[in-house]
């Protein structure tokens, strides 16, 4: 279904991703949809993403490519520059799936109170080779606050123009977990009917041994932790949350165990869990530590294994 009315504008930031580039600008570049603007900010690449931009020049709305304060700053200065109505960005290793900007149209076309749509993504690896899908979530506000987790999937996330207005712009301070701030913003300014969930795949999410994720595991619980701490210092939150304070600070160490499990670094992620239990005690921090410590002699992938085993004779027993 083809819709025309509303702009649409993508700010894709970039620095030195040369192979995932021309990827990400191409899906992007071949939307059927007639109103698009679309922008790539690159921070200066020495590695042949310059070349790659300047093939898609003629049909690219703005480029440049110079030094930036990072990824947070290459976004804000997009959505500064855009006309659109509706705005996104899409990473310079993600990118967007074949029809997605008809569909993102037609929705906020049919809901003029709507202030953000959010999509499903697939999970790719380097190659692109589809690995998983990580499912269209709300902006669950408590959750969000408490595990520094519930981040549905950046690129299948777009917003009304309005909303600038309203929350502001990425924390320019932030360099790993600026969409999950600024979801919390979001969250806090408008009601969950305004935002809508859409169990449909709007784009691949790269997750490869050279994203930020994989890379900043201290410095991204370091960011929640710094992120939450000037929160719940302003005491602007509702009192339901501002008791979630213990916890949100016990779920930074719970994500950062994960992480360095998933980083195979065992040792800090046994120290982590057994921090983030102790900073809450309680019957269901004590077995969900043993839980993670029994999951710390299996591979990340091994572990899955078992889980799903576990489930399927669960579903088969119905327990």
């Amino acid at each position: 279904m083809k819709n025309h009315f509303l702009g649409i504008s993508i700010t894709t930031p970039s620095y030195n991703q040369g192979q995932f580039l021309g990827r990400a600008i191409e899906s992007v570049l071949s939307q059927s949809y007639g109103q698009l603007e679309y922008s790539v900010f690159d921070g200066g690449s020495t590695d042949g993403s310059l070349e790659i931009i300047r093939e898609y020049a003629d049909r690219i709305s703005f480029w440049t490519s110079k030094s930036d304060l990072g990824q947070s700053d290459a976004i804000n200065k997009g959505w500064r520059r855009s006309t659109g109505e509706i705005i996104g960005w899409l990473n310079s290793d993600d990118y967007l799936l074949s029809g997605t900007l008809e569909t993102v149209a037609h929705e906020f076309q049919a809901n003029p109170s709507l202030v953000a749509l959010v999509g499903s993504c697939l999970i790719v690896d380097a190659d692109g080779k589809i690995t998983g899908r990580k499912y269209a979530r709300e902006f669950d506000l408590p959750r969000l606050i408490a595990t520094s987790g519930g981040v549905p999937g950046q690129p299948a996330v777009f917003l009304r123009r309005c909303v600038m207005d309203d929350v502001g712009y990425l924390d320019t301070h932030l360099h790993y977990t600026m969409d999950w701030e600024y979801w919390i913003r979001l969250a806090l300014r408008y009601p969950p009917q305004r935002i809508k969930v859409l169990y449909k795949p709007l784009a691949a999410l790269r997750l490869w041994e050279g994203t930020k994720t994989t890379n900043g595991v201290i410095a991204i619980c370091e960011e929640h932790r710094k992120t939450l701490k000037g929160l719940f210092a302003t005491g602007g939150l509702p009192a339901g949350l501002q008791r979630l304070k213990s916890i949100s600070e016990s779920g930074t160490y719970w994500k950062q165990a994960d992480l360095e499990w998933k980083a195979h670094m065992i040792t800090p992620a046994r120290k982590s869990a057994r921090r983030a239990a102790g900073m809450v005690p309680s019957l269901h921090a004590i077995m969900r530590l043993v839980v993670f410590l029994i999951s710390t002699f299996f591979s990340p992938a091994n572990w899955n294994k078992i889980r799903r085993i576990k489930l399927y004779w669960q579903r088969r027993r119905g327990v």
